[in-house]
């Protein structure tokens, strides 16, 4: 039998939670790297746990631990002020690492087993894969936790946006994150519907159902969808740097005359459709500066890798019209369409509804729609979280 075929034991959850490492010098830490931090504690949360999931995805675990106890990787995990604040990546991009507060360490340790399983009958989880829990204390400092997941961007692909997304505009943050050079950007500008294959979509929904079941069953809300988006054909130069003030992105490409029939076809395709799921919707008339489909639709890949991995969609940028809605079927102007390569995962599922939660819900629902505030229960988070993924990914009606 496999390793990783085998289920979690009392012992995967317990033994390694006894005794701290004690790096005073090299010759206490043979199996630490070359260039390792010396002069700190350091623990593992459940190893052999841990070891079992990043055997489900091939992964190496001398080389997982020579990466996350790297010198450079310790050295800016301890140098964080704000748990959960940001990210920080492994040398080889694979992993991101996110500090932790000690309660969603418990959290995260308590549905352990659990999340193994799923992720086990599962293989096309939309969950992001948890890959080792650890807290480092170097010398006259104090504890630093943190998570090791997998890294939602690690395509080669250029991201030219990407999202942080709860379904929820209300009572949400304003400051946003930082993944590696990328802004995550929130519900308000969110200008992008996604157009799937109908089956790819169908089974796209329906393991996020069984996702959102696990958390919900977990007793797990807050947590967000991360969505990179790849547009095909666009140029390098075409980045947040060319964004204007209201959310709107500057991919605009140039086209040739001839494109243009092209172009204007393909839009076509999407006018019934939208006007389906969208009171209100104008089509303006497009310009040589619009970008063009180009090649017919891309070719589906979601049979040979997971959901979330470089998936192809056509992209229908939209532009709001009056108030923002974190629902964007409501009101609004279709203004281009383009190839898209979609990478995402369900991140941050750490946070369950506690007393503090319920608190923050109750003093919230005074200011804003109590329904739609981001602080709820599990089980109305997991629906409203649904209804937001079916309403941003539809079905690409000119594919059946």
């Amino acid at each position: 039998m496999a390793f990783s075929d085998r289920e979690l034991s009392a012992a995967d959850l317990t033994n390694a939670q006894q005794s701290w490492i004690q790096c005073s010098s090299r010759k206490s830490c043979n199996n630490l790297p070359p260039g390792a931090v010396t002069g700190y504690e350091w623990k593992d949360y459940c190893p052999k746990a841990f070891r079992l999931i990043q055997e489900l995805d091939n992964i190496d675990n001398d080389d997982y631990m020579m990466l996350v106890c790297s010198d450079e990787t310790i050295r800016k995990v301890t140098s964080i002020s704000r748990p959960g604040n940001m990210f920080l990546f492994s040398n080889d991009t694979r992993f991101a690492i996110k500090t932790l507060r000690k309660s969603e360490v418990k959290i995260l340790l308590e549905m352990l087993p659990a999340y193994y399983s799923h992720i086990k009958r599962f293989r096309n989880t939309v969950l992001n894969k948890l890959y080792g829990v650890h807290v480092v204390k170097p010398a006259g400092c104090t504890k630093t936790y943190f998570v090791v997941v997998a890294n939602i961007f690690k395509s080669d692909l250029l991201m030219h946006r990407c999202y942080d997304l709860k379904g929820s505009l209300q009572g949400r943050k304003p400051e946003k994150m930082q993944y590696r050079d990328k802004t995550l950007h929130k519900e308000p500008d969110l200008d992008f519907l996604f157009y799937l294959e109908p089956m790819v979509r169908q089974r796209l929904l329906k393991q996020i159902q069984h996702d959102c079941a696990f958390l919900e069953a977990a007793g797990i809300m807050d947590y967000s969808l991360m969505l990179g988006l790849h547009v095909k054909g666009s140029p390098k130069g075409c980045v947040d740097s060319r964004c204007s003030s209201n959310g709107m992105r500057g991919f605009d490409v140039e086209l040739h005359q001839s494109d243009l029939a092209s172009h204007r076809s393909s839009l076509s395709l999407y006018r019934d459709s939208i006007n389906k799921c969208s009171t209100g919707a104008s089509f303006p008339n497009y310009e040589a500066s619009e970008m063009s489909f180009g090649e017919q639709w891309l070719e589906s890949n979601s049979q040979t890798s997971k959901f979330g991995e470089e998936l192809s969609a056509r992209g229908v940028r939209i532009l709001r019209n009056g108030s923002g809605n974190a629902l964007p079927c409501q009101n609004f102007t279709v203004i281009g369409c383009y190839d898209v390569l979609l990478c995402f995962g369900i991140v941050d599922f750490f946070q369950n509804y506690s007393v503090i939660k319920k608190i923050e819900h109750a003093y919230k629902s005074l200011q804003f729609d109590r329904k739609m505030i981001a602080a709820v229960n599990p089980k109305i988070y997991s629906s409203r979280f649904q209804g937001f993924i079916s309403d941003i990914f539809k079905a690409d009606e000119s594919l059946t």
